[in-house]
């Protein structure tokens, strides 16, 4: 798995006020869908490829609603060189979410206030996916119950990213933030990434992480790598 251990993050992609010089084993897209969403045309094999190809260390699969990419993961995944987690990306009238975890046997057809209710019982992981897209937007009294959010979506414009960024700057740091390309075609692949203090290797690491590790967002061109 490649490492890299420093980078700086320039000042236009920068989501917080945090350091420049950010130290970090983990570069991850964290949200991106495969030809099993309906909207998407990326296959696996070449999703794995391109991963590599542009210095990824993992990548999350979140297609809309199933996880039918994760048995041709499971065959293919070990020899890629890189992690990568099933999770999905779940529908409801009250916005997208993002869901990492126990997704083995999530319910279909939740409100969202139950599905954050299940996600958190089963110990899991909800994230509001593009919260202030003009055309999917999370409505704010489910914003409310959230820890974490997508800060960057690689599809949204750059004033709805902006406007989340605005909401979350109000919220007294109590949110985290994440990003993801929201890649629905191989190009996009890694156009924004999280990157993580600490080494990911399965579903439990990326849990542990977000909910208590260091991480930050950042457009995945903005990154410089510096040698360690």
């Amino acid at each position: 798995m490649p490492m890299y251990k420093i980078f700086s993050i320039g000042d236009n992609y920068l989501t917080t006020n945090r350091a420049k010089a950010y130290h970090v084993t983990m570069i991850m897209d964290i949200h991106i869908h495969t030809h099993f969403s309906p909207c998407s045309i990326i296959k696996i094999p070449k999703l794995l490829c391109r991963a590599r190809e542009i210095g990824l260390d993992g990548i999350c699969i979140t297609d809309h609603d199933t996880i039918a990419s994760k048995p041709v993961v499971e065959d293919i995944a070990n020899k890629s060189e890189i992690c990568v987690i099933v999770g999905l990306e779940y529908t409801t009238s009250d916005g997208d979410f993002l869901v990492f975890g126990p997704v083995d046997y999530i319910p279909r057809d939740m409100r969202a206030e139950e599905l954050y209710r299940w996600v958190k019982k089963e110990g899991g992981v909800i994230i509001p996916a593009h919260p202030f897209r003009s055309s999917r937007p999370v409505t704010l009294n489910i914003l409310q119950y959230s820890e974490i959010i997508e800060m960057l979506n690689g599809r949204n414009h750059s004033s709805e990213n902006e406007s989340c960024r605005n909401w979350i700057s109000k919220q007294q740091n109590r949110i985290k933030e994440v990003g993801g390309s929201d890649a629905h075609t191989i190009e996009e692949v890694g156009k924004i990434a999280t990157v993580f203090e600490k080494d990911i290797y399965n579903s439990d690491d990326f849990i542990r992480e977000l909910q208590h590790g260091n991480y930050l967002t950042a457009a995945y061109e903005s990154l410089q790598m510096i040698s360690a």
